[in-house]
């Protein structure tokens, strides 16, 4: 299903919130030489990491999100989580933003150790839609509904054998100003809504859409990190 958000390449890179900087202020080690950015997409997160790290290696399966990719200056490589094209002990840090749930386990985070230094840096992050009322449950559901434990949105589950430290946890919050249309097409870039045939999903957009209270509305999102460090082998 990672592979589909191809198909909306430009919509996700239009519409889709980035990594606020005070969370890559506390994700990222300082200093950072080399990092290696994993489900890169079509870049929209990795501008902002080129500001923190002197290299930035950006990973990316999907040819149709490696062609809209738009960050100058960044070595884009065709990878996946379990095979990453980089060599071994040589990245301070290896991120993931609102990627990590689509990697399979535990062959992920064994590939992240294998490009790790000692002492480098696992981080993973994603921006998540805050349900404070009925509208805004209904309206997420398809970013918040129920999803495996192990691979749900949020989360960063490592086995007691892996050779990190105790994962670190911080949350912030924060507020987007959005257009409802906007907002609607944004829901649009979900994997659960790609996957829906077009008339189903454009009656089900259109269903989400008289939900939303105003043409303008202040969409409250959450972003929650993790980091860990690599101890070596």
């Amino acid at each position: 299903m990672s592979r589909a958000f191809g198909d909306v390449a430009e919509a996700y890179h239009r519409l889709r919130s980035v990594i606020p900087y005070a969370a890559l202020d506390w994700l990222v080690p300082h200093p950072c030489h080399r990092a290696v950015e994993l489900g890169a997409g079509t870049g929209i997160q990795t501008h902002r990491l080129t500001r923190y790290a002197d290299e930035v290696l950006a990973v990316e399966p999907d040819a149709k999100m490696r062609a809209a990719f738009t960050v100058d200056g960044v070595k884009l490589l065709a990878g996946t989580a379990e095979d990453i094209p980089v060599e071994d002990g040589t990245a301070d840090l290896v991120v993931a933003f609102e990627s990590w749930h689509w990697f399979a386990q535990p062959a992920a985070t064994r590939e992240v150790a294998r490009v790790l230094r000692p002492g480098g840096t696992l981080a993973v992050a994603w921006n998540l839609p805050d349900i404070h009322d009925d509208w805004t449950a209904e309206f997420w559901s398809p970013v918040t509904g129920a999803h495996d434990e192990t691979r749900r949105p949020g989360r960063l589950i490592l086995s007691a054998t892996e050779p990190f430290a105790t994962p670190q946890y911080r949350v912030l919050r924060w507020t987007w100003r959005r257009h409802v249309d906007d907002l609607v097409a944004l829901l649009g870039t979900y994997s659960r809504v790609i996957a829906l045939d077009p008339l189903e999903r454009q009656e089900f957009l259109d269903h989400q859409r008289s939900l939303v209270p105003a043409d303008i509305v202040d969409a409250r999102f959450t972003t929650i990190c993790w980091r860990t460090v690599y101890k070596g082998a």
